[in-house]
C-alpha cells in the first residue's frame, strides 16, 4: 500500500497515510476536518543508478576489481 502526503483545508496541518489506492481523502488528524486534499510527492529510487553500475560492469569489468 502506498503512502500518501495530505495537507488539511483548514489547518494547514500536512500528514502522511498509508491507504489502498481509491480510498477516500482521510479527515485531519489535528483538527478533525473532513476536507484534505492529496499533495504531490517526488517519488525516488535508485533503481537508474543499480542499472548504469550493472552497464559498467558489462562495459569495464576491470574498474571493478
Amino acid at each position: 500500500m502506498p503512502i500518501y502526503e495530505y495537507e488539511c483545508l483548514s489547518c494547514k496541518h500536512r500528514f502522511e497515510k498509508v491507504m489502498k489506492v481509491g480510498d477516500p481523502a482521510p479527515p485531519c488528524p489535528v483538527c478533525g476536518a473532513t476536507q484534505t486534499k492529496k499533495m504531490v510527492t517526488p517519488f525516488r529510487t535508485n533503481a537508474w543508478a543499480n542499472f548504469l553500475d550493472t552497464m559498467e560492469k558489462r562495459v569495464s569489468p576491470e574498474k571493478f576489481k
